[in-house]
């Protein structure tokens, strides 16, 4: 059997993910509606602005054609993407290999997130220093964030039209194991091709660390400076939105090798799911609780500060603990610093932690991850559920990822998972789930 035939017959027989073709289409529908109705229904008439009646609503909120797109800003939004595309292919690169493929090679990756978003901020503080929290360029994000989204969702779904196009030309390139079932909805969302390459731009890898966690920040910086212009000074509170979240992408960025072992990176191909989601959803959902204390400031205290670092520590030592371990297990799994680790080796090779971090639960990172994201929460207070909208939807988000993920791995490592199950019980959140 051909290797295009092997990763064919694996793709049919993955099954569907997210109740299949209808499902998708619901995700494809609703997901796009929910970042308008954060921004709809969460801004200066109240969060939600529940006190207006529907005409006085209609009258103040609705926009117009032109409040809603733009085709200038949709310029700059492209621009801003093939700027960041064009410094990953020309800064000088961490070159890493990814894990082995199907076809038994292993691709190169231009890893400089990193170099490009440093020399990106300290041009943004340069130009805040010289101008001012009143600079123009931070008024005209907060002016034109509604067209922004909008530029955001229409390049997101060109890029997933595009390149499940490409999918299909002669070259014949590998393609997901989850993204060949033959339904040109569930393939396009889900993403047929694996790896989808201009050169030596990976689409899927830039547009995970580059365009959309790199804008989160700026978009936090934006509205950390639109509350300056409208109380004259920058709250506790909106202070540690900004750098638990800088932190985040720092983070990400600073440890750009970690992704390359990810589900994302080594089994899902790049498709819609993927490209609203670093293109439209990281940033412009994520950065709600900035946006809401722009509008509405709050002042925390010295207890408040210091209860919201501590829910913050803990999450992230969870989170950056368990990935570092497993990161560095999968690279060198001989290293004398992880001799203490017992593990079981399954038929295909692969050797899969039962001790550490990764015996305690099969996904404990999720969990780290989930609470650092009640840090991020904290900060608004309590005046308004929306700002909370981000745990409840993290939580579905983390349980859905854990199940495909465990039925990948059923499928994978067959009667060893069972073994490996049996041993490390828990999935998400020990003893309890």
């Amino acid at each position: 059997m051909t290797v295009a035939a092997a990763v064919d017959k694996q793709a049919r027989s993955h099954g569907y993910d997210f109740a299949g073709p209808l499902g998708v289409g619901a995700i494809t529908i609703v997901a796009p509606s929910v970042s308008y109705l954060l921004y709809f229904g969460c801004n200066e008439h109240g969060c939600p602005p529940t006190r207006m009646s529907w005409a006085q609503y209609t009258e103040n909120v609705l926009p117009t054609w032109d409040q809603f797109f733009s085709l200038e800003v949709l310029g700059y939004f492209v621009a801003y993407v093939f700027g960041l595309a064009f410094l990953n292919l020309t800064i000088p690169v961490r070159d890493r290999l990814g894990v082995t493929l199907k076809t038994g090679e292993r691709l190169v990756y231009n890893l400089n997130a990193f170099e490009t978003f440093m020399p990106l901020m300290g041009a943004l503080a340069f130009g805040t220093y010289i101008n001012g929290w009143e600079w123009a360029f931070w008024t005209w994000i907060w002016d034109h964030y509604l067209h922004l989204l909008t530029s955001a969702h229409v390049f997101a779904f060109a890029l997933a039209c595009g390149v499940y196009l490409a999918s299909f030309r002669s070259s014949k390139p590998l393609l997901a194991a989850g993204g060949n079932s033959g339904n040109h909805l569930y393939d396009w969302f889900i993403g047929r091709e694996l790896n989808p390459r201009i050169g030596r731009l990976d689409i899927k890898l830039f547009c995970e660390l580059h365009p959309g966690m790199m804008g989160w920040s700026i978009l936090n910086l934006a509205f950390a400076a639109h509350q300056y212009q409208t109380i004259g000074r920058i709250t506790d509170s909106m202070v540690l939105i900004n750098i638990f979240q800088f932190w985040y992408v720092f983070d990400a960025l600073y440890n750009e090798p970690a992704i390359l072992t990810t589900m994302d990176i080594t089994s899902d191909g790049f498709g819609y799911m993927l490209s609203f989601g670093d293109l439209v959803w990281v940033p412009f959902t994520y950065s709600l609780q900035a946006r809401y204390l722009a509008m509405y400031p709050v002042d925390l205290g010295i207890l408040g500060v210091g209860g919201v670092l501590l829910v913050k520590g803990i999450g992230y030592s969870i989170f950056r603990g368990a990935n570092s371990q497993k990161n560095a297990f999968r690279t060198n799994p001989d290293h004398p610093d992880l001799k203490h680790l017992k593990y079981i080796e399954t038929k295909s090779g692969r050797k899969l932690l039962v001790s550490g971090w990764w015996g305690i639960s099969r996904h404990i990172n999720y969990l780290g991850d989930w609470i650092m994201g009640w840090s991020w929460c904290l900060p608004t207070g309590f005046d308004t559920w929306v700002t909370y909208f981000y745990v409840g939807y993290f939580a579905v988000l983390l349980v859905n990822r854990e199940r495909r993920d465990d039925g990948h791995c059923r499928i994978k490592y067959g009667d060893d998972w069972k073994r490996y199950t049996s041993i490390v019980r828990s999935r998400i959140v020990p003893g309890i789930y």
